[in-house]
């Protein structure tokens, strides 16, 4: 006798349709700025003024990137902020990482350190106090500058350090048995267990270095090496002091083109800035959200 197999409904409560259209509107809510800024940028001016709700652009151009990028001078802020995330991340991570994993270790005096460490968290020299070091260390007007003050990131510092003290300790017994040093549990067997949460704080220290601006603005003087945020501002400044502050003036008659709206090219720098480091996410995304849960809580 054939067994006859019903299907079961499931049924929707209203809380579970409400948590739903919550998601939505969330979600809307976070991309939809950032959708703006991308139709807006390939828009005309008159067709981005007389639309209230951006979808897509009826008149695409690339005037504003056409201006943003024709004089040729953003490469070299560009070369700086990309030279500078890969090799600050790089030594932000292994320094981080390194410094956690000693942590755990038993040593006298380790729980003074815990608290040495925590304290930094909540206290800052100050803006002159730190160009007086910088200077006595020769960090001013060096690429230097963005990297060797935030090679040790402590909210990460502690976040790795719970995650290695989250390894059962037969790990490493297992490791020391096999003739495994210090240097080789680490290699072999701590970073490749912790790789989500590397690739998350790899990817969340490389949106810190890829926005560096203030440093750029208090520490470093030459052109050849201003930061791509420093020089998109002075851009936009520039823009809007030949419109007259209006944002709304024209700029880019005088290199023999159709004029290019301030407000378009505010839109295209956005976009600049943001999508080179947008283009990591879809690598990292499966590390993603299991990093962010790691080391979170211990045990």
């Amino acid at each position: 006798m054939k067994k006859i197999r019903t299907a079961k409904k499931h049924r929707y409560s209203v809380l579970d349709v409400l948590i739903v259209l919550l998601f939505v509107l969330m979600c809307a809510c976070t991309i939809y700025p950032f959708w703006h800024c991308i139709v807006g940028s390939f828009m005309t001016y008159g067709e981005y003024m007389q639309t209230t709700v951006l979808i897509w652009p009826r008149n695409f151009t690339l005037e504003a990137y056409d201006f943003v990028f024709s004089q040729g001078k953003i490469f070299q802020p560009m070369l700086v902020t990309t030279v500078t995330t890969l090799i600050g991340t790089f030594i932000n991570l292994f320094m981080t990482t390194w410094m956690a994993y000693g942590l755990t270790k038993n040593y006298p005096g380790k729980q003074f350190v815990n608290w040495l460490i925590i304290i930094t968290m909540f206290l800052s020299a100050g803006l002159i106090p730190n160009y007086m070091l910088f200077r006595k260390l020769k960090l001013l007007n060096t690429i230097w500058v963005y990297i060797v003050p935030y090679m040790i990131n402590t909210f990460y510092l502690i976040v790795l350090r719970t995650n290695f003290s989250s390894f059962p300790h037969e790990l490493e017994e297992s490791a020391a048995i096999d003739g495994a040093g210090d240097y080789g549990t680490f290699f072999r067997i701590v970073l490749p267990l912790s790789t989500p949460v590397l690739a998350t704080i790899a990817l969340f220290t490389a949106v810190d270095y890829w926005n560096t601006y203030q440093q750029s603005v208090y520490y470093v003087s030459k052109s050849e090496l201003k930061t791509l945020q420093d020089y998109l501002y002075m851009m936009l400044s520039n823009v809007s002091n030949n419109t007259g502050g209006s944002g709304i003036g024209m700029v880019g008659a005088t290199m023999g083109k159709s004029a290019v709206y301030s407000e378009n090219i505010k839109l295209a720098n956005t976009v600049v800035a943001v999508i080179p480091i947008l283009l990591v996410y879809p690598f990292l995304q499966k590390y993603f959200t299991s990093g962010l849960m790691v080391g979170a809580l211990k045990g």
